[in-house]
């Protein structure tokens, strides 16, 4: 997949360089020479150079943040020349007893279409019509650069992959860009202070295609409303019944709370639409709302922070339900004992996210996504602020609950050692299992599509700015998304794991019981029912406790 990425990259930043009109030579009379200060183009075989180059940089410091966008692609070492050529481009030689910049020579074209021709080729890309060698000067022709002798060639770079940045992020802005389009159609010039950058235009179709995105709104609407209902009916069923949710099991009901309002937040984004929560005005237009800039929207923020907030918390209560288990399962604490520590357990999982909402708001890292129009952390500090804290709370939630489930298995043990039927117990530890599968794997799923998207989102992203500024040069192109979209079966998986713990999480309640209940609620009774027996266990009531606690849930 690397090799893939970076040999398609090479083709649309050829073509990209060539169709901004690299000549066969500047033709410039009042080229005047000067030091050659760019740093990627020093150890090369000279060290004056004159501007404007051929890329149109009026100064060696536009030239040189020009060239940094493109130095990924030397460090794959594609061809040996690459490096020397593109520094011909970008620094041009120059000598003092030439009143020119030295263009490059035609073999130093061949050898870098020698070198990466046959790889474009397994892949059916053509070679870029815009950077025919034919179109470079001969050696025996004119005056011109020809190819390092290998003696001379600098060393060879290590072949680690950097991380790939848009070509205009951390461009400076200059006076006389403010003239000139930076962005490609269908993106917009978003400035940070003393930087630009190029963020999808609101109203058109950059990255993804239009019925992506309005199959994305409707996958996820589809399963918030789901969710939604699941939950709903959780809630209503401990409404009518609130006695049969006592602990170890009542952090469900405040769990299944967690993803009532969370499938709200998605059901607001598919009625008030992406224009709305996730777009913010720049000068080109409207713009979703871009890196380092989630204060700009107001509704983005605040649906991002709510968003967090009730995930970290979904968490937590996950954390304290397996520990609650883990304490009466295996410390033999009764009901009673676990109800009196409820405020602290309320205060930890209401209060703990609520410090992380403040780091991931003061960092900035807030952003909006094309497909689904949700506003999100950015795909650099996903680890940071997403992946590990809800990574942390799941893993030590499955630890306590392994460490309570096998409790449960030697208290089975000895019912059935003293000879007393275990067939209550066995299907508590069912649906326990089941419910920890159901929300475990999940999870997992969902923090493993958030890392994948990370790692992959960035580098695609730069793909298809360059293909839209290759678009922009080229003749008769269509602007708009030219590539398949990178993730798109991930986007949507992500957004579905993170919807169906919240429809699954009401399974707890299908039983015999909640139909009694409702039947009880819609009957309308008119003797009052006989309240049930429950169980005195004051403290840590020891087996009997586990005993009368745990088989009453079943």
């Amino acid at each position: 997949m690397r090799c893939l990425f970076v040999i398609v990259v090479l083709w649309v930043i050829v073509t990209v360089t060539n169709s901004w009109g690299i000549p066969g030579h500047p033709g410039n009379g009042n080229a005047k020479c000067e030091r050659l200060t760019v740093s990627i183009c020093r150890g090369l075989r000279y060290n004056l150079t004159a501007m404007p180059n051929f890329m149109g940089h009026t100064d060696q410091l536009q030239a040189e943040r020009g060239l940094a966008a493109f130095m990924p692609l030397v460090h794959y070492n594609c061809s040996k020349h690459l490096r020397f050529f593109l520094c011909a481009v970008f620094a041009p030689v120059c000598s003092e007893h030439v009143a020119m910049q030295i263009p490059a020579c035609k073999p130093l074209c061949l050898s870098v279409r020698r070198d990466c021709e046959p790889a474009l080729t397994s892949l059916t890309l053509p070679w870029p019509n815009m950077w025919d060698c034919d179109r470079f000067s001969d050696s025996g022709n004119a005056l011109c650069v020809q190819p390092p002798s290998e003696e001379s060639l600098p060393e060879p770079v290590s072949p680690v992959i950097p991380p790939l940045r848009p070509p205009w992020a951390g461009i400076k802005t200059l006076p006389a860009a403010k003239d000139h389009h930076q962005c490609p159609p269908h993106f917009v010039q978003t400035p940070f202070t003393d930087t630009i950058s190029c963020t999808p235009r609101c109203d058109a179709d950059a990255y993804y295609r239009a019925e992506d995105k309005r199959f994305a709104v409707r996958w996820m609407t589809g399963w918030a409303w789901l969710c939604f209902l699941s939950t709903l009916f959780t809630l209503l069923t401990f409404w009518v019944d609130p006695s049969r949710f006592r602990y170890p099991e009542r952090p469900i009901v405040f769990l299944a709370l967690t993803y009532n309002l969370l499938s709200i937040l998605f059901i607001i984004r598919g009625a008030v639409g992406a224009d709305i929560l996730s777009c913010a005005h720049q000068e080109d237009g409207p713009s979703y709302v871009p890196v380092h800039d989630g204060l700009r929207s107001v509704p983005c923020t605040v649906w991002w922070l709510l968003k967090y907030y009730l995930a970290l918390s979904s968490g937590v209560w996950w954390t304290i339900l397996c520990g609650c288990w883990l304490l009466s399962a295996r410390n033999e604490w009764s009901s009673e004992a676990l109800h009196n520590i409820a405020p602290y357990l309320h205060a930890t999982a209401w209060g703990l996210p609520l410090f992380l909402v403040a780091g991931s708001l003061i960092s900035r890292n807030i952003s909006a996504d094309e497909l689904t129009g949700l506003c999100q952390v950015s795909d650099e500090s996903a680890l940071w602020l997403e992946v590990l804290p809800l990574g942390m709370f799941l893993i030590l939630g499955c630890a306590f609950g392994g460490v309570a489930g096998a409790a449960l298995v030697r208290v089975r043990r000895a019912v059935k050692a003293a000879g007393r039927s275990a067939t209550k117990l066995e299907r508590l530890m069912t649906r326990l299992g089941v419910f920890a599968l159901l929300y475990a794997l999940p999870a997992f799923g969902g923090l493993a599509c958030a890392l994948h998207e990370a790692s992959v989102r960035p580098r695609w992203r730069t793909l298809a700015l360059l293909a839209a500024l290759d678009c922009r040069a080229a003749q008769n192109c269509a602007p708009g998304p030219v590539y398949s979209a990178a993730g798109l079966e991930v986007a949507l998986l992500r957004v579905f794991l993170s919807l169906v713990i919240g429809i699954t999480s009401g399974m707890w309640v299908w039983s015999g019981k909640t139909c009694r209940a409702w039947s009880k609620l819609i009957a309308a009774p008119s003797k009052p029912p006989r309240s049930s027996q429950v169980g005195q266990h004051i403290g840590r009531g020891g087996f009997q406790g586990i005993k009368t606690d745990t088989l009453n849930f079943a």
